[in-house]
């Protein structure tokens, strides 16, 4: 019986982790149309293939804290990892550590991530 004890636990504690890990981030979007835009002004609402996000101006982030999604992201979108995109009604103001940067490495503090949740 404690075998069976054990071995429930070791289950429940790996697949737990399993599961956690493979949940994307929860990233922002925005809707395009006009009247129903909230991206601030610093940002502009663009099409990232499947949705809409807020996108940063080239060289800016929202936030000195790199790793929060809640405050800025990037994407893995062949030619656009260098914008950094940010939830709506989130300032844009920061600059990148690198802003005159060449593509991949403007703003490369700010992780990419392969896919967000919404």
């Amino acid at each position: 019986m404690k075998n069976l004890s054990i071995l429930t636990t070791l289950f429940l504690a790996s697949a737990s982790l399993v599961f956690s890990s493979s949940i994307p981030p929860k990233c922002g979007t925005c809707n395009p149309l006009s009247g129903q835009n909230h991206c601030d002004i610093t940002t502009s609402c663009i099409n990232t293939g499947t949705r809409f996000h807020c996108a940063c101006r080239a060289g800016y982030k929202a936030s000195k804290d790199n790793h929060d999604v809640t405050k800025q992201f990037r994407l893995n979108m062949p030619n656009y990892q260098f914008l950094v995109f940010t939830p709506e009604s989130t300032e844009c103001n920061t600059l990148c550590d690198n802003p005159y940067g060449a593509g991949p490495d403007l703003c490369a503090e700010v992780p990419i991530y392969d896919k967000c949740a919404v």
